[in-house]
């Protein structure tokens, strides 16, 4: 990953030199398999970073765009953990929108085909229904990465709201700048975790506060290519995949 490589070790290397800093000492890991532990660097952490850069607190109203990827789904559960009052999940797959509702999200809406302001409406709806105030006060996190994504969360960010950017893209989106004065909102950037958050992310996953079973899968890494080729021709897979060395 740009930014998170050491040197000339990348990710395909099978030995690479760390700061002793930067490691978390898994130790007792109870029934859960290595494998699946794995994916706790960047998948979870990440999340647990972008709430800590939110000041999330208990009763805060929450808003995950692309809250059913492969992060945004740890967003939906990491900010529900952390004492949401209200977690809105918004994505363009019905049956991952549907999962969701299963891992902390209260309420969800397919933004598939529809406009940013059409999905603020909805967004409004709901909160109309549900007693809930739809102007002020909602900490929005942006995961996807995409231009829709990102104008959907500027559009629902509001007075003393937070909008917090985690997906990343080269696209550029126009907004202006005086409604964050207007609105007295921030806009904030997060990349990746420091490590030093890593083992109360790993405490929080063995207490099975934040569920990762149902979302990894391990292949032999003998499938290494077959994998790759599934992957780039599917998108993104329903479980994020971890190859265990069998050679």
């Amino acid at each position: 990953m740009p930014g998170n490589s050491l040197g000339v070790y990348g990710g395909f290397s099978t030995h690479i030199p760390v700061p002793v800093i930067d490691l978390c000492d898994v130790g007792a890991h109870g029934d859960f398999p290595l494998s699946c532990l794995a994916v706790i660097a960047d998948a979870v952490t990440t999340p647990f970073q972008a709430c800590k850069r939110a000041n999330l607190q208990p009763g805060d109203k929450v808003i995950v765009l692309g809250c059913a990827g492969g992060v945004g789904t740890h967003v939906t559960q990491m900010t529900k953990a952390l004492g949401a009052q209200v977690v809105i999940g918004i994505d363009i797959v019905p049956e991952k929108l549907k999962r969701a509702l299963e891992f902390g999200a209260d309420f969800v809406i397919n933004s598939k085909n529809k406009e940013p302001r059409d999905v603020r409406q909805e967004f409004r709806t709901i909160c109309q229904e549900n007693g809930l105030e739809a102007g002020y006060g909602w900490k929005i996190f942006e995961v996807t990465g995409t231009r829709g994504g990102q104008e959907t969360a500027l559009e629902l960010l509001s007075f003393i709201g937070k909008l917090i950017l985690i997906g990343f893209g080269t696209q550029k989106n126009e907004y202006s700048l005086s409604r964050l004065m207007a609105f007295d909102a921030e806009i904030i950037g997060t990349w990746g975790c420091l490590p030093e958050y890593y083992p109360v992310v790993l405490d929080m996953v063995l207490k099975r506060k934040i569920q990762i079973e149902p979302f990894v899968e391990a292949r032999p890494m003998s499938q290494i290519a077959q994998v790759f080729d599934e992957v780039h021709r599917a998108g993104s897979p329903p479980r994020r995949i971890v190859l265990t060395p069998d050679f």
